[in-house]
């Protein structure tokens, strides 16, 4: 009876009260009853604990039982009427439900997940690695965290696989024949941990040196695959009262650090596999060696899979959850562990865009012109070096937001148009914008761009709005112009999505327009918490009327110019700046502005002079800060008791340089 229900392939486990190494093999004879039995070896020889076998042990406390749970299989003869039981001996068929299915579909493509990354290593870094052709610091320039990946994901597996999956020695029969297993209810953590880590910490601790003797006297895989995947979606132990909700809600925000690490290097790593593609011819062949090996599946594809499985995590919860009763124990948990990978899958996201957008602003770069000339090297506007990877005037990081093809009207130049959260640019091509969508942001391309017009500065939009006589174009309204910019897209959808995306660009920037201002004004004020509360007992009238010698910064040195200065004055809580003079380091003002004064012994006058910029932040070229009372004419209680008079002070700033004020105290 025992053959025709069941095979086994190498299975040894030792009774529950024998000693955990080394294990010998038993030869029973036949067992007529049904009750239980330990099962039977056709080996001869002893079995000890290798790296293929995971190490568990039950949770019960002060036990010296140590059973082994190697990667062969139990399997039915009849899998179609096979039945799988919990601890409470319930018998549920496999993908009775929902939930049970959302379940195993995570730890399934979790498996295969793993033995990709293992794929990796064993397949390609070890082989490289072994015959020397990249240095330690090349691998782990190119695969940046990869062992660490492997790490967390192989415990995280692990853990997953003990609550579904733990097998145990005894085996039962019912009078219907059907193979039971009763599985503990958990493991140790310290024994995955010491099976997961041990191969990956001995290789990062060797920092990928083919000298280590170590490494050297291995044949074997660097990490250890796993060959049991082929039989694992039979071995689960899977039904309602699983919970796996605990584990994911330990394990997510352990591996987010890492995952982190990982993305945020990808980009540097990719230009480093580029180059090496490029000049390392057997490096190539390797590549080619490592797709045959698996299938067609390239290097840069396997390298890709963390990304994409992160983004994976939230999808895989939420199936879970919902199918998952809210009155079930692993209900919250399953849901804060969803919130978790949302959170997680959101800042990979965040992090993914902004290397995209890096790697857009540098592709412009080197493929945009700001002159008619056929130097593409000289990229000053507005005599300022304009970077498009860097921080806009506002501070802000620049991001492209929008980029296409459009048509200006009513001229029918064909135009590519670029949206940036500060301005909005528009370009035609040196040659021709024929198959413009193929080459644009492509490493190896022959398309160049050149400036049509001067950009657009979103502060000086007014209003971009759709046009009621056609259902192409929008219109965009300016400060600066007097004629509205007319511009034609090629479908109804793509000019709405112009339009709010403009309009919206435009808003924000208005509001951190505000937002600085308002900073500004706070920091200038003490901690006085009080200050605002005070009634005002005067006004000042401040003209700003002239600066000397001002100092240019390095980079405008460079160009040989002088600067664009203009000035800004915070009293209490309100900042007002006079415009800006073109090309001069003495600019003349004479701009005069008004605060309200709370106390005269404490009131203060805090002066910035800026260099204006358009695609940078503005360089501070000069401050101070003085107390009003430290530059009254006399002192301050002759001051009180004279008539209002006017008077001029000569302000020193930091650097050398002088501003020339005039004020006018009016008591109330």
């Amino acid at each position: 009876m025992f053959e025709k229900v069941l095979s086994f392939v190498c299975c040894c486990f030792p009774t529950l009260t024998s000693a955990p190494v080394p294990i010998k093999h038993k030869r029973h004879s036949h067992h007529n009853h049904k009750t239980a039995f330990t099962i039977p070896c056709p080996s001869s020889k002893s079995c000890y604990l290798s790296p293929n076998i995971i190490p568990c042990t039950p949770t019960t406390t002060n036990s010296s039982q140590q059973p082994l749970c190697d990667e062969s299989t139990i399997t039915s003869s009849d899998d179609s009427s096979a039945l799988i039981t919990d601890s409470s001996s319930q018998r549920i068929p496999l993908n009775s439900s929902a939930r049970v299915s959302a379940m195993r579909e995570l730890i399934e493509t979790e498996q295969r997940y793993v033995n990709d990354l293992r794929t990796v290593a064993n397949d390609f870094i070890k082989p490289l690695n072994n015959d020397r052709v990249l240095k330690d610091y090349e691998i782990e320039q190119l695969f940046s965290n990869w062992f660490n990946l492997i790490a967390c994901n192989t415990v995280f597996l692990s853990t997953l696989q003990d609550q579904v999956q733990y097998k145990e020695h005894l085996l039962t029969f019912d009078d219907d024949d059907h193979a039971c297993i009763r599985t503990p209810r958990s493991a140790s953590m310290s024994n995955i941990a010491r099976f997961a880590n041990a191969p990956v910490k001995l290789f990062v601790d060797a920092e990928l040196s083919h000298r280590s003797s170590t490494l050297e006297r291995l044949d074997d895989n660097i990490v250890p695959q796993s060959s049991s995947s082929s039989h694992f979606s039979s071995q689960m132990i899977i039904n309602e009262s699983t919970r796996i909700g605990e584990i994911l809600c330990s394990y997510l925000p352990y591996m987010a650090d890492s995952y982190f690490q990982y993305c945020n290097c990808r980009r540097q790593a990719d230009k480093y596999l580029q180059s090496k593609i490029s000049v390392n011819k057997q490096f190539r062949s390797y590549l080619k060696i490592f797709q045959n090996k698996t299938g067609g599946l390239s290097l840069n594809g396997f390298l890709t899979k963390p990304i994409q499985r992160v983004t994976r995590y939230p999808l895989l919860i939420e199936k879970i959850l919902k199918h998952t009763n809210p009155n079930h124990p692993d209900y919250q948990f399953i849901q804060q562990a969803y919130e978790c990978a949302r959170q997680l899958n959101e800042r990979i996201n965040k992090q993914i865009c902004e290397q995209e957008n890096t790697v857009r602003l540098d592709w412009l770069q080197c493929h945009f012109s700001f002159t008619t000339d056929e130097d593409p090297s000289d990229g000053y506007l507005f005599d300022e070096l304009v970077k498009f990877n860097e921080h806009t005037k506002f501070h802000t990081q620049r991001q492209l937001l929008l980029h296409g093809f459009m048509t200006k009207m009513p001229s029918g130049k064909e135009l590519l148009v670029f949206l940036f959260n500060d301005f909005l640019l528009f370009s035609t091509a040196k040659t021709s914008l024929n198959n413009w969508q193929s080459q644009l942001f492509e490493r190896k391309t022959s398309l160049q761009l050149k400036l049509y017009r001067l950009p657009l500065f979103l502060t000086d939009i007014i209003t971009a709005t759709e046009s009621v006589t056609d259902q192409l174009t929008f219109v965009i309204v300016t400060k600066i112009h007097e004629k509205p910019i007319v511009l034609k897209t090629q479908q109804t959808n793509i000019r709405t999505l112009w339009v709010r995306a403009i309009s919206n660009a435009a808003e924000e920037l208005r509001r951190i327009e505000k937002l600085l201002s308002t900073n500004k004004s706070l920091l200038a004020i003490d901690d006085d918490n009080e200050y605002e509360t005070k009634p005002a007992v005067a006004r000042l009238i401040l003209v700003v009327q002239e600066a000397h010698d001002l100092m240019p910064s390095i980079p405008t040195l460079e160009r040989l110019r002088t600067v664009n200065p203009y000035c800004e004055v915070t009293v209490g809580s309100l900042t007002l700046k006079t415009p800006f003079v073109k090309r001069t380091a003495n600019p003349e003002w004479n701009i005069p502005m008004q605060f309200l004064l709370h106390n005269l012994a404490e009131d203060t006058i805090c002066i910035n002079l800026y260099d204006n910029k358009y695609f940078s932040p503005d360089d501070n070229i000069g401050s101070a800060s003085v107390r009003l009372s430290a530059i009254l004419p006399c002192s301050l209680d002759k001051f009180l008791t004279q008539p209002p008079t006017a008077f001029t002070q000569t302000i020193h700033l930091n650097n050398g340089s002088s501003l020339m004020i005039k004020c006018l105290v009016q008591f109330f």
